[in-house]
């Protein structure tokens, strides 16, 4: 015996059909915008006088290294998933230098964005616009905020005046809404890590490479970075709600809990870190024995086999190992298997 639908039962079942291909759409593309924690070689691209043009490929091992020593977690994302890396972020980088200025380092609502424009929009110097890559085969995700609450920002008290958390977190938000206008559909926002654990943020009041002088009250800096974190996450956390409920389905943002994951690694070492010696989440790979000339930096390193087994990589980096744990996991996530 056999059914037939009728027009009304057809027309959900085909609805849900279409449904689930957008929803399965093989991704093949990840667009990256933030600062040290992604950028593998813009940064030092821009300091040798070799400014990123169009298309710009990345700088990897032995000839550059990241801020973790290494490859950096994208690299790692782009072979677990084997995703074409398209990598704007830039060491340094804010979300906006007119919000928290740290330098003239591209930020991520206008420098980094430029170049996503440069690389895949086309304008014709018209209003119209195409965008290159399909909105159904790329993610784009932004992992910023390090800089904006740390040293010469919010923790020393030399944001912007009359700069508030909340404008740092409608930086990010606005930057997903003009990445929308330009035919993105979908996003990730990352999470601050727990800025707490970092040596750089604990409750040691000595000086460190990232700040040698003058003397700080460690206690204070550890308290404080500890509120701004979690404060511009909740901030950020409720404002991508907001945003993905004023798309309405034309759009789809999610939030990775990044500070949740660190602090999985952190509290279950073992199941992260694999080096040539016990896990460490604590000290850091990479020793600076003056905090006054870098120059000295390098000195008392741990050896290559020993860099899996560390969380952090310096006194603000994290570890390349740390990178992968997060390239695993964020692999998941656009996969949909991430508690995340």
């Amino acid at each position: 015996m056999t059914m037939s639908l009728g027009r009304s039962a057809w027309l959900i079942a085909f609805v849900g059909v279409v449904a689930l291909k957008v929803v399965t759409a093989r991704i093949t593309d990840i667009v990256l915008f933030g600062d040290s924690y992604t950028d593998q070689s813009r940064a030092h691209s821009i300091a040798n006088g070799t400014y990123p043009g169009k298309d710009y490929k990345e700088v990897y091992p032995p000839a550059d290294t990241a801020a973790d020593g290494g490859f950096q977690w994208p690299f790692y994302l782009g072979l677990y998933g084997n995703y074409t890396i398209w990598n704007y972020a830039v060491g340094g980088a804010v979300c906006s230098n007119k919000l928290t200025p740290l330098s003239d380092i591209p930020d991520v609502s206008s420098g980094q964005q430029a170049w996503f424009v440069q690389d895949h929009v086309v304008r014709n110097g018209t209003s119209h616009q195409k965008l290159l890559l399909d909105p159904a085969s790329f993610i784009v995700i932004i992992f910023v905020g390090t800089n904006d609450v740390g040293v010469n920002s919010f923790v020393t008290n030399d944001q912007g005046t009359n700069v508030s958390l909340p404008n740092v977190a409608d930086c990010q938000l606005d930057t997903l809404r003009q990445l929308h206008a330009l035919g993105a559909r979908q996003f990730i926002v990352n999470s601050l890590v727990p800025l707490q654990l970092t040596r750089l943020y604990s409750d040691s009041s000595d000086p460190t490479i990232y700040y040698p002088s003058p003397p700080h009250n460690g206690t204070v800096w550890h308290r404080t970075i500890f509120n701004l974190v979690h404060s511009l996450n909740r901030i950020l956390r409720d404002g991508v709600r907001t945003l993905d409920t004023e798309w309405g389905g034309g759009g789809s943002v999610q939030w990775f809990d990044t500070y949740g994951f660190f602090e999985e690694m952190y509290n279950h070492p073992a199941r992260y870190f694999n080096g040539s010696v016990p896990a460490n989440v604590t000290g850091q790979c990479h020793q600076c024995p003056d905090p006054d000339d870098w120059r000295q930096c390098g000195i008392g390193d741990c050896t290559p086999d020993e860099r899996d087994s560390y969380m952090w990589w310096d006194e603000l980096h994290p570890s390349e190992q740390t990178g992968r744990n997060l390239a695993a996991e964020m692999h998941r996530k656009i996969e949909g298997k991430s508690k995340y």
